[in-house]
């Protein structure tokens, strides 16, 4: 009854601290989120995407090529309840939240209840997952699939019915984001390792083959999209092995020696537990993507790892770890939070070993590590909530829907709209945030709308129309200013001008 009570008070802790102020916080949808929210609402009401193509398998998005399983799980969402920050987050938040469950049925599954609710709460107060689970991040609900995945495996050794539903799920990671794709195949080769033995049982073998077969063709749209359409010039403008301009490099040690470094980076205790400014939208200031108090338990947890490395739950957990940043190593950027997601789950159920070790040894300790937990957690808590949204702001384009707003407000008085593309793809917010009907979009309903960069010495002499420009294309004293958009620390966003007036 205990133990029930304490996965309770956890899950309860995930869902609040995933849900809570989810319309402000991140503080503005990013591109990428209203792109996920405009395609799931064109895919809901004309089963197209944004650009005409009928239930595609990749959706194109400003140069970029995104997987399709978020956008269509997104679309009955945005569909039934409009296009807000909420509908469109949602399934991630989810995501989110069933994998602090998950997480303890994987430590049930390795050890014992103790281990699985260690994990699960510390998985729901982690930075890394709680700022990765709250925006309408692919990669979240990835996680997800390969959590569930991994789960379905190790009851599958028991009972090989759920061969089928563990290989669906790591096929839906495969459709969900790109890192999967590389991932998935070395994970699951060494699980087929480790795990021999029972596989090749004759109990195992006919359904493990039955689940890889199906897996495969449920695959097969997927290799042939990756290898011969569009969607691979996401790796080439990614990956190390690719210049700027999108021409292949030959392997030299230069590259090489980056793929070591960008991995072994990722281990690093100045990028797990201190913050960075590197990337805003991924990353706290003060707070690193693992909480500083875990780090003495993840070091007992890794020792107390090495010490059982024969066993086969040990064995599972060091290939995860050891498999989790490969993805990322072959990334232009690094560390990179979303290229080494996989990495998370390891990491906090070997800290969560160390914390049942810990207890099991000296069961009076239990009261302070929960108390540090408490501490540190409260601190992450106050920064997430209430310091960040305010410096994480410009990172996460605020004020687009202030100025779709504005724009539409003045649309029939005026000429043309003039939006600034200063802070990148002004066009899906203007779409997004004035509820535009897909087919109306289709037909030229946005005719009025210039996107482009503001040329003010030549835009100011035009007469009867909108311009929105940021502060620097358009000077503070300018005439005609009838309105300003300002960041939540003060400083001016963009500057809207009627031209007529």
């Amino acid at each position: 009854m205990k133990n029930k009570w304490l996965l309770l008070i956890t899950i309860v802790l995930a869902v609040f601290l995933r849900l809570y102020h989810l319309n402000s916080n991140p503080p503005s949808l990013s591109w990428d989120e209203a792109a996920v929210g405009w395609n799931a609402n064109t895919i809901f009401h004309t089963r197209r995407d944004e650009y005409g193509t009928r239930l595609p398998l990749t959706f194109k998005s400003f140069g970029d090529y995104k997987a399709p399983v978020y956008i269509y799980l997104t679309a009955p969402i945005v569909g039934l309840f409009g296009m807000n920050p909420v509908s469109v987050r949602l399934v991630s938040v989810l995501a989110g939240i069933a994998s602090v469950y998950l997480l303890y049925l994987l430590g049930l599954e390795l050890k014992n209840k103790q281990l699985g609710i260690i994990a699960a709460a510390l998985l729901a107060i982690t930075p890394w997952h709680v700022i990765l689970s709250r925006p309408a991040f692919e990669p979240n609900l990835a996680l997800f699939f390969i959590l569930s995945g991994t789960y379905l495996f190790l009851k599958a050794i028991k009972k090989p019915i759920y061969f089928t539903l563990c290989a669906f799920s790591f096929t839906l990671s495969l459709y969900t984001y790109h890192s999967p794709k590389i991932f998935v195949p070395i994970f699951l080769l060494g699980l087929g390792f480790i795990f021999r033995q029972q596989l090749l049982s004759n109990k195992l073998r006919k359904w493990l083959l039955i689940s890889v077969f199906l897996g495969l063709i449920a695959l097969s749209p997927l290799i042939k999209e990756t290898l011969f359409s569009n969607s691979a010039a996401r790796f080439q403008g990614t990956s190390v092995f690719y210049d700027a301009k999108g021409v292949i490099q030959p392997l030299k040690f230069s590259i090489i020696m980056r793929m070591l470094t960008n991995y072994f980076i990722h281990f690093s205790p100045v990028y797990l537990f201190s913050g960075s400014s590197i990337m805003p939208r991924l990353q706290l200031k003060a707070v690193g993507p693992l909480l500083l108090i875990e780090a003495p338990f993840l070091l007992l947890g890794l020792v107390h790892l090495l010490k059982n490395k024969r066993k086969t739950w040990a064995k599972f957990l060091l290939w995860w770890l050891i498999a989790g940043p490969v993805p990322a190593m072959i990334g232009k950027e690094a560390p990179h939070p979303l290229r080494a997601y996989n990495l998370l789950p390891p990491l906090i159920i070997i800290t969560a070993l160390g914390i049942h070790f810990l207890i099991r040894s000296y069961q009076k300790v239990s009261s302070i590590i929960i108390i540090l937990l408490a501490i540190n957690a409260a601190f992450f808590i106050n920064h997430y909530f209430f310091i960040y949204p305010i410096y994480s702001a410009p990172d996460w384009q605020y004020g687009y829907q202030q100025t779709a707003l504005t724009a539409r407000q003045y649309e029939d008085q005026v000429d043309k709209i003039i939006f600034t593309s200063h802070y990148g793809q002004p066009y899906i917010f203007t779409y997004f945030y004035q509820n535009r009907e897909p087919l109306s979009v289709f037909w030229g309903a946005m005719s009025k709308y210039l996107f482009r960069d503001i040329k003010w010495d030549e835009d100011k002499k035009l007469t009867n129309n909108l311009i929105i420009g940021s502060p620097e294309e358009i000077p503070a004293d300018t005439p005609g200013i009838m309105k300003e958009i300002l960041f939540p620390d003060g400083r001016t966003a963009f500057r809207i001008v009627n031209t007529s007036l």
